[in-house]
C-alpha cells in the first residue's frame, strides 16, 4: 500500500480508537492530519485515495520515550540511523536517551546532534531523555564531572537547549530535590528511577514535580537492608511509587518478563490502573535475533526490543487491544507532551499504522 504523497487518503478496516475498536471503521486524513476516524457507515464521503484493509487493525504510531539506540546504533552517535530503525518498527515519535557519564560538554554535543538530525529528515525524534547522571551508585555510577551532587550551572545548561523533555535522577542523591524543582519549572518532565529512595525521599520528589518513574521494578531497592524486623519486609522504592498519586510508570515488557514479570505488570495495573502504564523499548546497542534482552558480560544492560514487539508482548499478557495502545502511544505522549500524536482523533497528525491481527506489522504511514 502507497500512500499519496500528499499525504490525503481514506482507509477502511478495524480502527484502534482508545476505548474500543471498530470493525467497520473509517480513517480519513487530509494533508498528514486526521479529519475523521469511527463507523465506516458515519463517514460522510471519503478523500483522497482509499484502501480498504479488511480486518486489519489501524492504530496509532507508536511512542517511545526511553530509546538508548536502534540495533547497532546509539541515539547520541547516530541518531539518523538510531531513529530510521525504530521507525521502520512503527515508532512515528521517540526520545533520544542519553545515559550517565558523560561532560556537560559531552552532552551539549549529542544534544545538538540529534536536534540536527531532528530537523532534518528525522521526523520521529521528538526530543531528549537524559537518564541520569544524579543515579544511586548502586543502580548506575555518576558523571566524573560533578559527583553525585548536581551542580546548577550545569543541568541548567542543558535544560536551557529545550530539547530534554524527560530527566531521570534518584531522589536520595544529595541536591536532586532542588534539581527535580528546577527542571519542572522549565517544562521538562522529571522522572525517578535507579534508586533505592525511601517512602519519604520519593513522596518529596513528587511534591517538588517528579511525574514519571523509569522502568518501574528495573535497577531498584530499598532502603533498608536487611530489614528492620526479622520476618517483615521493607517498603521498596516500587512500592513507594506505586502509592503516589498522578505518577506515570514506564515498563520493559519483553517477551520473556526478564526486566519485568508479567505479574508484576499486572500488579500494577490493578494498582494505578491502565491508564498511567507505559510501555518502553530501553534499546540499547546490540544484534541478537535468539533474544530482545540485552546482555552484556552476562548481566542484562537494557534491550533489543523495538516497539512493535513491546505492543505484542503486551497483549499477550492479557491486554486488550485498544489498553496496548493507550499504553504505547497515548500514556506517553500525553506525559512528556509531544502533542497531536499519539491516538487516531480529529485534528491530530497521521502517524499511522497497519497490523495484522497478532499485532504484526504491515505498514507505517506517518504525517511527516
Amino acid at each position: 500500500m502507497k500512500i499519496p504523497e500528499n499525504k490525503t487518503y481514506t482507509l477502511f478496516g478495524a480502527v484502534v480508537l482508545c476505548d474500543r475498536v471498530v470493525p467497520r471503521g473509517a480513517l480519513a486524513v487530509k494533508d498528514g492530519v486526521i479529519t475523521y476516524a469511527g463507523e465506516r457507515d458515519m463517514l460522510d464521503k471519503t478523500v483522497g485515495e482509499a484502501f480498504d484493509l479488511g480486518d486489519d487493525y489501524i492504530a496509532p504510531g507508536f511512542v517511545d520515550i526511553h530509546c538508548h539506540a536502534g540495533g547497532k546504533y546509539v541515539t547520541h552517535v547516530d541518531p539518523v540511523r538510531a531513529s530510521r530503525h525504530h521507525l521502520e518498527h512503527g515508532t512515528t515519535s521517540m526520545l533520544c536517551t542519553i545515559y550517565r557519564g558523560f561532560t556537560t560538554d559531552e552532552y551539549l554535543s549529542f544534544i545538538e546532534k540529534i536536534k540536527e538530525a531532528s530537523e532534518n529528515g528525522c521526523g520521529n525524534i521528538k526530543g531528549v531523555h537524559l537518564e541520569g547522571p544524579y543515579l544511586n551508585p548502586r543502580y548506575g555510577a555518576q558523571s566524573s564531572e560533578s559527583g553525585d551532587r548536581p551542580v546548577k550551572e550545569n543541568y541548567m545548561k542543558l535544560a536551557a537547549t529545550g530539547m530534554v523533555k524527560q530527566w531521570t535522577s534518584a531522589p536520595e542523591v544529595p541536591g536532586v530535590f532542588d534539581f527535580i524543582s528546577d527542571i519542572s519549572k522549565m517544562g521538562i518532565v522529571p522522572s525517578i528511577g535507579h534508586s533505592m529512595a525511601s517512602p519519604e525521599e520519593v513522596s518529596e520528589a513528587v511534591r517538588r514535580g517528579a511525574k514519571l518513574v523509569t522502568h518501574l521494578y528495573d535497577a531498584t531497592g530499598k532502603s533498608i537492608e536487611p530489614t528492620a524486623f526479622d520476618g517483615t519486609i521493607e517498603v521498596s522504592f516500587n512500592t513507594a511509587c506505586l502509592i503516589q498519586d498522578d505518577m506515570y510508570y514506564e515498563l520493559i515488557c519483553d517477551e520473556r518478563g526478564i526486566h519485568v514479570r508479567p505479574e508484576h505488570v499486572k500488579l500494577a495495573a490493578k494498582c494505578v490502573g491502565v491508564d498511567r502504564l507505559i510501555g518502553i523499548t530501553d534499546a540499547c546497542e546490540g544484534e541478537d535475533e535468539n533474544t530482545d534482552v540485552n546482555f552484556v558480560n552476562g548481566e542484562i544492560y537494557g534491550s533489543l526490543l523495538t516497539m512493535d514487539r513491546v505492543a505484542k508482548n503486551i497483549k499477550n499478557i492479557g491486554f486488550t487491544v485498544p489498553e496496548v495502545f493507550r499504553m504505547t502511544a497515548r500514556t506517553p505522549a500525553k506525559v512528556v507532551g509531544i502533542d497531536g500524536v499519539g491516538e487516531l482523533k480529529a485534528g491530530f497528525k497521521a502517524d499511522v499504522l497497519v497490523l495484522d491481527g497478532e499485532l504484526d506489522l504491515k505498514n507505517v504511514i506517518t504525517s511527516y
